[in-house]
């Protein structure tokens, strides 16, 4: 592919936003800047207390030129959702910062990475400027505000009439941007320690006490002030309208990849026609990394999850229950669960209850090859319609068959008697029972983990070849936009 100008539009940057999306969109904006072409990224950032907004903050990494909005106008709740859904349709301060950044950079090519942050009216923005759009969709955010697609009782939510039950699912979406200034905050000053190198080294946890009331009072939460009020009808007709109006935007896109053939169904079912969506599984610079090892039968299985108790939608409820469970069967003994990753604070309060459960904590993706080492079955228990699953793959790159939900992208890569074992009811009596059959049955374990050797060629892709089939998606975006 020809030098080209791309310009990349996203949230945030790691490590100030964490996840597998973000580092996937930061790999390949490196990798396409080794390539030689100009790359940049507009991104919806950072909040700081006291500093007015939006404003433009212009910075390099990894020779990506980074174009930040600083305290953006759309605050992001995640999977708390928004109280302004209408703004994630149309924000006329954000619309003319994309719109001078489309006339400064002049991109032969836009590849949105996702609209957190965003108002979707910038896909109309390209297109009236005549510059080929190309977007992944890596998650539900277009058709679902709290992003997961769950309804307000956390039931994955696949109706076309949305807007009650989305005014129900946002109440608790926050009121202003004091989460993410907080989180900023916090990111910053961490970032001050490790400039100083007495103080690298030095915990910040016994000053916990006394620095958390600074942040919160720098950040502007106000104790007792009162709780945002229900949303109604004029809000339920509004995120209605969101929906409708994402899905006639996406379906003008030039070309639109869905994470996983589940993912594209799913945006097809709700309404995303034509022949520009198609499925193109994504990839990690790390994965190809991480070197298998071989199968083993252990007397006493390790397990492990990375990622999962970081909230109920990732399956931290779901594997509270099932180790309930394995202590009822009189399991406990007889395994040993690692756990990577954040632990949402409910899923704390009962872990410790549990003796073969050994917290990890936080981890860079680079340790991952080290850490895997000594697990014999991995778990992905999202109860959401989780896009794919990087941290699945991560597991298989190890050469580790994986127990998860039959649900979302994640029965890309974990085949039934293949590379895993999947859980048909997405419960925890189902994955308890799967749980207790691996413990009584090591063998199995160790023949299934061949299959995830003899399938890894075909699974963990090399990320100089995703880099070529995106070159190649854009050049028909190009070449489609020039006709």
């Amino acid at each position: 592919m020809p030098r080209v100008r791309i310009l990349h539009v996203g949230w945030g940057f790691s490590p100030w936003r964490p996840g597998g999306l973000i580092l996937y969109a930061e790999d390949l904006m490196a990798a396409q800047a080794r390539r030689g072409h100009e790359v940049s990224y507009l991104l919806s950032g950072r909040h700081y207390p006291g500093l007015r907004g939006p404003r433009v903050r212009r910075w390099r990494r990894d020779g990506v030129a980074m174009v930040e909005v600083v305290n953006p106008p759309i605050v992001v709740g995640l999977e708390r959702g928004t109280r302004t859904p209408d703004r994630d349709l149309a924000e006329p301060r954000l619309e003319r910062i994309f719109a001078r950044v489309l006339r400064e950079q002049r991109p032969d090519v836009i590849h949105v990475q996702e609209l957190l942050g965003h108002p979707s009216s910038i896909l109309e923005l390209a297109a009236g400027a005549g510059v080929p759009t190309v977007m992944t969709l890596q998650d539900y955010f277009p058709l679902c505000a709290t992003v997961r697609l769950l309804d307000s009782d956390g039931r994955v939510c696949l109706r076309r009439e949305i807007g009650e039950d989305c005014a129900a699912g946002n109440a608790g979406a926050p009121a202003d941007a004091a989460h993410l200034a907080r989180h900023t905050v916090h990111f910053e000053l961490g970032r001050a320690k490790q400039r100083v190198p007495g103080l690298r080294r030095l915990s910040f946890a016994p000053l916990r006490p006394l620095v958390e009331p600074l942040v919160e009072a720098v950040a502007g939460r106000r104790d007792g002030a009162p709780a945002p009020q229900p949303l109604g009808p004029s809000e339920a007709r509004q995120f209605q309208r969101r929906r409708e109006v994402n899905v006639a935007r996406l379906g003008a896109v030039d070309r639109l990849l869905a994470q996983s053939a589940r993912v594209e169904e799913i945006y097809r079912l709700l309404g995303v026609e034509g022949e520009r969506l198609r499925t193109l599984q994504l990839t990690l610079a790390h994965l190809e990394r991480i070197a298998p090892r071989p199968p083993r039968r252990a007397a006493r299985l390790t397990l492990a999850t990375l990622g999962g108790f970081i909230g109920p939608s990732k399956g931290s409820e779901l594997l509270l229950d099932t180790l309930e469970r394995l202590r009822g069967a009189g399991a406990e003994g007889s395994f040993r669960l690692l756990v990577l990753g954040p632990v949402h604070e409910s899923a704390a309060r009962r872990l410790p209850a549990f003796p073969d459960v050994h917290l990890l904590g936080p981890y860079d993706r680079w340790e991952l090859d080290r850490l895997l080492e000594d697990v014999d079955v991995g778990i992905m228990p999202s109860v959401w319609e989780e896009a794919y699953g990087f941290a699945g793959l991560e597991l298989i790159a190890k050469g580790i068959p994986v127990v998860a939900n039959r649900i979302g992208g994640m029965v890309d890569y974990v085949r039934e008697g293949e590379t895993g074992w999947l859980n048909e009811s997405c419960s925890a009596e189902g994955l308890a029972g799967i749980l207790l059959h691996l413990l009584g049955h090591p063998g199995e374990v160790a023949a299934m983990s061949r299959g995830v050797l003899a399938a890894r060629g075909s699974l963990i892709k090399p990320f100089g070849r995703h880099a070529d089939e995106i070159a190649s998606v854009y050049g028909e975006a190009i070449a489609a936009r020039a006709r």
